[in-house]
This record gives C-alpha cells, structure tokens and sequence, in this order.
C-alpha cells in the first residue's frame, strides 16, 4: 500500500514559501550536496542537448543537488519525446483516415499531451515554470548555522540620545 496524502514539499521549499501552513517541518531531511549529477549515456541527442541547456540554468537558480540527475534525465528524456512526436504530428496532420475509411484522432495527439503533461510535472519540481517560481522565495545568502550565531553578526541599532543606555549589572 502507498503512502496517503499529498506528498510533502521539501523543509526548504515550505521555509521559503514562509510555512504557510504552520506545520512542524523535518529537521532531519537529508540534504544532498549541491553538485552538477553526470548525464546519463542513455539520454538520446534532443534530450542530452536539453540536459546541457537546463543544467546551467538550474545550478543558478541553485536547485541542482547530486541527487537530482534521475529526476533531471526524466525531464529531458520528455522532452526530447514530446519534441520528435510533435514534428510527426505536424507532419501527419492531427486526424487520419483508418483502412475501413473511418476518420480518427492521431496516436500521436495523445503522446503529445501525455509528454506536455509529464514535462510540465517534472519541471514544477525544479522550480522551473512561473507558479511555481511565484511560491519560493530565494534566499540571497545561507542562512546561519545557529540562534547565536545570527544573534552576534546581526546589525546592532545604535541608542537614540534621549534613550537611556543600558545599565550596568
């Protein structure tokens, strides 16, 4: 049996859409590094070529961990599908005729939609279309290692002249 619900976000993606819904998050979430994962041999040459356009794109955008290259090989490969069954359809045309002089919608319109489906899913999950942009918010520096830390490099306001100061113990 599957797991039930929704499937969780990632800690860091609900820390940076601020928690909007106050739940405790996972503070033992593994975290992997932040490396480009190799390109798999396996990826044909449209989805290769998408991998090597995507890759820099998603390293700025600082969503790229070594634990990412199968979910990223996946999107490519999409890809790469969704391009070569669309230039068949536009080839072939959207309805053809069937041997018993039938008209009928192409099996190439519904391997177009699966694909537009499958790309769409799988680029949400590296931030890359504008929903799902509009619901992170990116951190411009890393956040501090501790409570004391971010307490003794934070900025201290300087005492107003008619303020009292602080006072001695």
């Amino acid at each position: 049996m599957g797991y039930r619900g929704p499937i969780p976000k990632p800690s860091a993606i609900a820390r940076a859409e601020g928690n909007p819904g106050k739940r405790r998050l996972n503070d033992c979430e593994p975290q992997p590094r932040a490396t480009t994962p190799r390109c798999p041999d396996h990826l044909d040459a449209e989805a290769k070529k998408e991998w090597k356009r995507l890759v820099p794109v998603l390293r700025r955008m600082k969503v790229l961990t070594e634990a990412d290259g199968m979910t990223l090989a996946n999107l490519c490969q999409a890809w790469s599908t969704l391009m070569k069954a669309q230039r068949k359809l536009t080839e072939m045309g959207i309805l053809y005729k069937t041997p018993h002089g039938h008209i009928q919608q192409s099996p190439l319109f519904s391997m177009v939609n699966q694909c537009i489906d499958t790309v769409t899913k799988l680029s949400r999950e590296f931030g890359l279309t504008p929903a799902a942009r509009s619901r992170i918010v990116a951190q411009t520096e890393t956040e501090p290692e501790d409570e004391l830390w971010a307490l003794l490099h934070s900025p201290v306001e300087p005492l107003h002249p008619s303020q009292p100061g602080p006072k001695p113990q």
